[in-house]
């Protein structure tokens, strides 16, 4: 595996020893897919990898790059709970001197003060109503990362998404990374966003898929797994998994 020092960016050391504090040392399969597809060089990536594979990380080496060069990153989610994970996520870089916000509250508020951050946290709809507003920072994203891309198909917040990408588009230059762990159409995405298609169904974690019966759990390869019988099933089943 490639370690992340070894990624081919010139990166300070400190972006390493934070990483290495947190227990990663080497780049996820996908991540190293990623890497080497054109990530640090500004290309384009559309990230399809299962949940726990690392997407975060792709998205987050991008967005580091453009910032130490002189950019900015915006980082869209469709959730504002999701927002609030992926601000608390991206405090971690703090020791890098980056400058973390978040937008998700009134659509008529413009949020001139975080053009002081450096990556920016905000809804798909907060996103539309900054560009409708005039938001001078918008202007100077150099990195837009989309995640939870598959939104796109969805009726109620598919349309705002697809337009908020593309007025973005149209307005600047930038690099776009986008990520999903459940989006199906890849290539018509891939070719719409100009990127290069990351495809993997790599898991740190195997994933397997069993029925419960009889304690005992019959998996769709065929082998058994025989539980110590309980007090409820269900409860002695969650408690084996958890050991």
């Amino acid at each position: 595996m490639m370690r992340v020092s070894q990624c081919g960016y010139p990166f300070p050391e400190t972006l390493f020893e934070i990483y290495r504090a947190r227990g990663i040392d080497e780049l996820y399969p996908p991540q190293e897919q990623a890497v080497r597809a054109g990530l640090l060089e500004g290309r384009n990536i559309l990230a399809a990898v299962p949940t726990a594979s690392g997407k975060t990380l792709i998205a987050e080496l991008a967005m580091v790059r453009s910032v130490l060069e002189g950019g900015k990153a915006l980082y869209i989610v469709p959730l504002r709970a999701l927002a609030t994970e992926k601000y608390n996520e991206f405090s971690h870089l703090a020791p890098l001197g980056l400058k973390v916000g978040i937008s998700t509250g009134d659509f008529d508020v413009r949020d001139e003060s975080l053009g002081e951050c450096d990556i920016v946290v905000a809804t798909c709809e907060k996103v539309d109503s900054l560009i409708r507003n005039g938001t001078s920072w918008i202007g100077g994203i150099t990195c837009l990362v989309v995640d939870e891309i598959h939104h796109i198909d969805s009726s109620t917040r598919g349309p705002t998404l697809e337009m908020t990408v593309a007025k973005l588009r149209a307005l600047l230059d930038m690099q776009i990374v986008a990520l999903s762990a459940t989006v199906e159409n890849t290539d018509e995405i891939a070719a719409w966003l100009d990127a290069a298609c990351v495809v993997s169904d790599w898991r740190p974690v195997p994933l397997k898929e069993g029925v419960f019966f009889d304690w005992t759990v019959e998996f769709s390869d065929g082998t058994l797994k025989e539980l110590e019988m309980g007090a409820e099933p269900v409860s002695s089943l969650v408690a084996h998994t958890v050991r």
